[in-house]
C-alpha cells in the first residue's frame, strides 16, 4: 500500500517529540520503579553489590523503550503523540515500515539521543574537567545533530530516519 510523502513540519515534529518525552519518561519511571523493588527484594535475600544491577537496569530500560515504540509503530504506525499531531511513520518507499527499519530507527535514535550525549558528557566532565551543569548543557547540544539534520535533508528526515530508511509524513487529511 503506497502512502503519502508529504513531510511534516519540523515544528509539529518537535511538539510531538516534547509530548513523546513525557510518555517515555513515564515508561522509564515505571521500569525503574519495578526494578528498584526487585533489587530491594533480592538484596534483602542475598548479599549482592548494587553495581551488579547496573547492566540489568540499562538492558531493561532499552527493552521497555523498544517495547513501547515497537508496539505503537507496528500496530498504528504512530505513537500517541504522533496521533495527536497527525504524523505517520513509514518507509521512504512509501510503504509500511518493516520491523527491520523500525529496529534501525530505534537503534539510531538511541545512538544519537542517548549514547552520544552520554559520551559527550563524560568527555566534557571527566576528560576536560568541565563543571557538571556546563558539561550537561554541552552534551545536550548533540541533540541538535539528529533533528537539525532535517533542515538540510531534501525529505526533511531526522538523521535517524534517514539512516533507517524511514520518514515521518503528514496524516492531517487521513481519517
Amino acid at each position: 500500500m503506497m502512502m503519502n510523502h508529504n513531510p511534516v513540519s519540523l515544528r509539529r515534529r518537535l511538539f510531538a517529540l516534547a509530548y513523546e518525552s513525557l510518555l517515555i519518561g513515564s515508561v522509564t519511571l515505571l521500569t525503574l520503579l519495578v526494578l528498584g523493588m526487585l533489587q530491594t527484594f533480592i538484596q534483602q535475600q542475598v548479599a549482592v553489590s548494587p553495581n551488579v544491577f547496573m547492566p540489568v537496569y540499562t538492558l531493561a530500560l532499552f527493552g521497555a523503550w523498544w517495547f513501547y515504540f515497537k508496539m505503537n509503530w507496528l500496530r498504528e504506525q504512530q505513537t500517541l503523540p504522533m496521533r495527536v499531531w497527525k504524523i505517520g511513520l513509514q518507509s521512504v518507499s512509501g510503504s509500511r515500515a518493516t520491523l527491520r527499519e523500525l529496529r534501525l530507527r530505534f537503534v539510531w535514535a538511541c545512538v544519537f539521543l542517548v549514547f552520544v550525549p552520554l559520551v559527550a558528557y563524560a568527555a566534557f566532565r571527566f576528560g576536560m574537567g568541565v563543571k557538571p551543569r556546563l558539561a550537561m548543557g554541552l552534551a545536550l547540544l548533540w541533540w541538535i545533530l539528529p533533528w537539525g539534520f532535517a533542515k538540510f535533508n531534501p525529505r526533511q528526515q531526522f538523521l535517524y530516519d534517514y539512516l533507517a530508511g524511514t520518514e515521518l509524513v503528514d496524516w492531517q487529511g487521513k481519517k
